[in-house]
């Protein structure tokens, strides 16, 4: 095994979560609008989806393109629209919710023989909570708010993932060269050992003639 096999295996580790480690970062606040573009370099798409990873995926829409028909589930009725040119479509999504914090996806719909789904970009939307002032310190407090869930769950997997990077390295490059180094001193102490036997050999030996 060498330090390639470890590189390749973490990049298939990476892959179940690229559409988060790649995505764009958003923050808005509870209330606000969030505007994405949806782009493609294939040509005659279908149509296009929206998925969310929050963390579980679910649909938030379906663009037709040739009925120019949206559909979409009761939470996202009338506040979603799409514009633009097939192979690249602006997306808002209005009023926007702390529960819609999470991973947008797009995936444009193509059919030619048989039916394939491409995901292209996307974007990681952390939507922040309102704060009720109640009292005068709030007023001239900052206010803040607690960290999304999203975050927490991003953080882990990426912490997750370089703690195995580093297993990964040190059982495949680090132990063998450890091992290696180990082997030769063992063969250089012995080397060193028979150097002096044999000196100590030739010395007796000397001796003896002397005495002869």
């Amino acid at each position: 095994m060498t330090l390639s096999v470890t590189l390749c295996f973490t990049a298939v580790l990476f892959s179940q979560y690229s559409a988060i480690l790649t995505a764009g970062s958003v923050m808005k606040n509870q209330g606000e609008n969030l505007t994405m573009a949806c782009t493609t370099e294939d040509t005659d798409p279908t149509g296009l989806y929206l998925h969310l990873r929050c963390p579980e995926k679910h649909e938030v829409f379906y663009y037709d393109f040739s009925s120019k028909t949206l559909t979409s589930p009761p939470e996202f009725e009338e506040r979603i629209t799409v514009s633009g040119d097939p192979k690249k479509l602006t997306v808002t999504i209005t009023s926007l919710r702390v529960n819609e914090s999470g991973v947008y996806s797009c995936v444009f719909n193509f059919f030619d023989v048989k039916r394939v789904e491409k995901e292209t970009n996307g974007a990681l939307l952390f939507v922040k909570a309102k704060v009720a002032v109640t009292d005068k310190v709030s007023r001239t407090e900052p206010s803040t708010s607690t960290m999304p869930e999203m975050l927490v769950l991003v953080s882990a997997i990426m912490a997750c993932t370089v703690v195995i990077l580093c297993m990964l390295v040190t059982a495949v490059w680090v132990v063998p060269k450890v091992k290696a180094l180990c082997a030769r001193r063992r063969e250089d102490r012995s080397k060193a050992h028979n150097v002096v036997h044999n000196a100590v050999y030739e010395d007796m030996r000397a001796h003896r003639m002397r005495q002869i």
